[in-house]
């Protein structure tokens, strides 16, 4: 299917995007530029495979460093009656290491902050009618191919289009909480002072 004509996204003021990082394992590293792997949709999933993710950030540390995101603060949270956490690095270390990310100032976001957001991004690329996700996800290779550079999910978009039913109409179902799908590089690691 191609993208529809009619559809024009606007895009989020690159300065406008919350503070987020990237959490990895506390053997891990920050993201390096040369090893981005672009995006590339899945058959049976709303979110992409590979691209980078990050989160906003909910708390600071005294010196001003990410303490928390709403990514390791989902993944904190106890995941089932027995209160164990819900996810933990695939590593089996828990996400200890924080990495701000800024986006670079032409950066192109799109940002989901309401069911309309999501029905548009969708709109705006199709997946193909034979694919069995596609009236719940867009293309997410077209958008980066379109030069797009990420979206943001805000707290309210997700919670907007999280427990719509997936598989019949856009949903965010799986992304877990706010987060920032980076679909190209087009950001930089802020060094630590």
């Amino acid at each position: 299917m191609r993208k529809d004509p009619g559809v024009t996204l606007p895009a989020l003021d690159a300065a406008l995007l919350p503070p987020t990082a990237y959490a990895c394992a506390e053997d891990g590293g920050p993201p390096h530029r040369d090893g981005f792997i672009k995006v590339t949709n899945l058959e049976h999933g709303n979110r992409p495979a590979n691209g980078l993710w990050s989160a906003p950030i909910t708390s600071w540390t005294d010196d001003g460093l990410p303490h928390s995101t709403t990514w390791t603060d989902w993944c904190a949270a106890p995941g089932d009656p027995t209160g164990l956490p819900h996810v933990h690095h695939e590593s089996g270390k828990p996400y200890s290491q924080l990495f701000r990310l800024e986006p670079a100032a032409a950066a192109r976001i799109y940002l989901i902050d309401s069911t309309t957001d999501l029905d548009l991004l969708i709109a705006a690329f199709p997946l193909p009618g034979s694919a069995p996700m596609h009236r719940t996800a867009p293309n997410w290779e077209a958008l980066a191919g379109a030069h797009w550079d990420a979206v943001y999910a805000s707290a309210q978009g997700f919670a907007a289009n999280a427990n719509r039913f997936v598989g019949h109409e856009p949903s965010l179902y799986g992304w877990e909480c706010a987060s920032v799908l980076w679909l190209s590089d087009n950001y930089r690691v802020v060094p630590v002072a």
